[in-house]
């Protein structure tokens, strides 16, 4: 999303704190409290130990005016920090795709090796590969929190709607939800398998009145002319949304709960 800091010299102008002019030698191993202004047009304001950004600062990124604030480590984002995406919808108030990627919000928990949702660690690498826990909230009000790894949704987390209420609860891999929990504001709730964070496979509905319905639930496809014909090859660009689904859900043993007694299907793997 547009948050990699420059690394390199020379591709800035520092200014130390208090004055308005830029250092002749540049960082120059410098140590204390500074400003760099980049080429491309994005700052920093925060400390530098022999040259490099370490310990707090802040990041302000040109392109869509993104802004990370919180701890640094030899010029990447590492220990806690708040990361702000823009919102950089266009000016016409157009309803968005529903299955887009969401952008603009907050960020907020440990950053490890200049990436959002990871444990510090001895190594880049094995920062990569540990969980971490972290808030995310959204422009639009949606709010998730639970853990992260590799920047992405991974690990026990719960996502909450804003428009009707309604939260998804349990194991997320990869972005997505896998397994868990669809949950309404007046307490019914799915529970079962998940893909593209849609049900899928073998679960059941609980009703508020505590009757229950198992079933499976069937993913077709819709294909749009988007998907007939991609972009150049080695070309990048934001991450793609899900596909759109149709969702039909094929119901089997049905149970009305009598004296308090509950019945919970065996869901498949």
């Amino acid at each position: 999303m547009g948050d990699e800091e420059e690394e390199g010299e020379p591709k800035y102008e520092l200014y130390v704190k208090g004055s308005d002019k830029p250092c002749e030698d540049g960082s120059q191993k410098f140590t204390g409290l500074g400003r760099a202004v980049y080429l491309k047009g994005d700052s920093y304001e925060g400390t530098y130990v022999e040259g490099l950004r370490t310990g707090k600062g802040v990041y302000t990124f040109k392109k869509h005016g993104d802004t990370y604030e919180g701890q640094y480590e030899e010029n990447r984002k590492h220990g806690f920090g708040k990361m702000t995406y823009r919102d950089i919808a266009g000016e016409e108030d157009e309803e968005p795709e529903e299955n887009a990627v969401p952008r603009g919000g907050t960020f907020l928990g440990q950053f490890s090796a200049g990436m959002r949702g990871c444990q510090s660690a001895e190594s880049p690498t094995e920062a990569l590969s540990m969980a971490s826990e972290g808030t995310f909230s959204y422009v639009n009000g949606d709010v998730y929190v639970g853990q992260w790894k590799e920047g992405k949704k991974h690990g026990n987390g719960s996502y909450v709607y804003a428009k009707d209420g309604t939260k998804l609860v349990g194991e997320w891999e990869g972005g997505k939800i896998v397994s868990g929990r669809w949950i309404f504001p007046n307490g019914t709730f799915y529970s079962g398998k998940f893909r593209y964070n849609k049900p899928f496979g073998k679960g059941a509905w609980v009703f508020s009145n505590g009757n229950q319905l198992a079933g499976d639930y069937h993913q077709k496809e819709q294909v749009t002319e988007e998907d007939a014909g991609g972009g150049d090859e080695g070309e990048e660009g934001p991450p793609k949304p899900d596909p759109k689904v149709w969702c039909h859900f094929k119901s089997g043993k049905s149970v009305a709960v009598r004296g308090g007694s509950m019945f919970f299907p065996q869901l498949g793997a």
